[in-house]
């Protein structure tokens, strides 16, 4: 692989926009970002500025008021657990990254790469997939901002950004040329223990609970609906453009100040930053309704680029299991 000699490490990279917004790099949407070269955050927003600890107390604290346990949810007839990311995984992995997925990358990119697997930010809801928020559970139902099919932060009722590091294994943007409605990309994460984590975790948050597929535990896979505005009735697709290029020293802020990536120019092999969003989706199975969980795409920022040839340059190969 080629080994960008600009990939320095960093102290404290992140972003302050949780979300990137398509013809609005140019202006930040508030949140949390980091003074790249003192390490020292700085609050944008002076929001979310509960700590894990403080988050655990208050989602306690909220569900004593009403009456009720923090960790129980009321429903006719019954009383049942709220799932939480500490209620199907109590004991996550430590193992971050394999050793033999990163020989061959200088010191430098390794420093990079492990600081990224572990990384967290209370405030912005920004955590490594391998250091969720044990206390995570889908959000609140609200008939104007519904989130109660999006993994949130009790505490504060804010979606989670999830960061997976890992390198491409198959994509699916196009079909002849043009977008897609629904894409897809697939990671090889660089430890196996968390792609099996990954997939306990999809499994158990799903209801009823899923079995786990083996070769699916080695992967991580994202979805993003590539959905435009509507003409004559008709959505056109547009496609994905949240793609960037971090390889350089202190290039990880936020959307609109990193250097911009064409998705065309991404192939297999290539090393990525993933951020997602946990959603889940409803699905008809036998006159049963089910819930089914997945990962939706927010950004996708080049780590390194691979020596690899691309194999498809259409994205018109098949993906199994396509989430909706």
């Amino acid at each position: 692989m080629t080994k960008a000699k600009h990939d320095t490490v960093y102290d404290g990279e992140a972003i302050s926009d949780a979300r990137p917004y398509k013809k609005a790099r140019t202006a930040d949407t508030g949140g949390e970002s980091n003074d790249v070269d003192t390490g020292k955050e700085t609050d944008v927003t002076q929001h979310h500025e509960e700590t894990e600890e403080t988050t655990a107390t208050m989602s306690q604290s909220d569900g004593a008021q009403k009456g009720g346990s923090a960790g129980v949810k009321r429903t006719p007839g019954a009383l049942q657990p709220t799932l939480t990311v500490r209620s199907v995984l109590p004991n996550p992995t430590k193992c971050l990254i394999d050793d033999s997925e990163i020989e061959g990358y200088d010191e430098i990119l390794v420093g990079r790469l492990r600081k990224l697997s572990g990384y967290t930010n209370a405030k912005a809801n920004i955590y490594a997939l391998g250091k969720l928020l044990p206390t995570a559970t889908w959000g609140q139902y609200n008939p104007v901002n519904d989130r109660s099919k999006i993994l949130c932060n009790p505490a504060t009722g804010e979606p989670l950004t999830l960061w997976v590091v890992g390198r491409i294994a198959r994509m699916w943007f196009t079909k002849f040329g043009a977008p897609e409605n629904q894409a897809s990309l697939t990671v090889m994460p660089l430890s196996k223990s968390l792609g099996q984590q990954s997939a306990i975790l999809l499994a158990k948050m799903s209801s009823p609970t899923l079995n786990i597929n083996q070769q699916s535990a080695q992967v991580i896979r994202a979805i993003k609906w590539q959905n435009g505005k509507k003409n004559d009735g008709e959505t056109t697709a547009m496609l994905f453009d949240a793609v960037y290029d971090v390889r350089a020293e202190g290039s990880l802020k936020t959307y609109s100040e990193r250097p911009l990536w064409n998705l065309g120019d991404l192939k297999t092999g290539d090393l990525i930053l993933l951020e997602m969003k946990m959603t889940k989706y409803s699905k008809k199975l036998e006159d049963k309704w089910h819930s089914r969980a997945q990962y939706e795409m927010i950004a996708i920022s080049l780590l390194d680029i691979s020596d690899m040839p691309e194999e498809d340059n259409q994205g018109t190969s098949q993906i199994d299991g396509l989430a909706i």
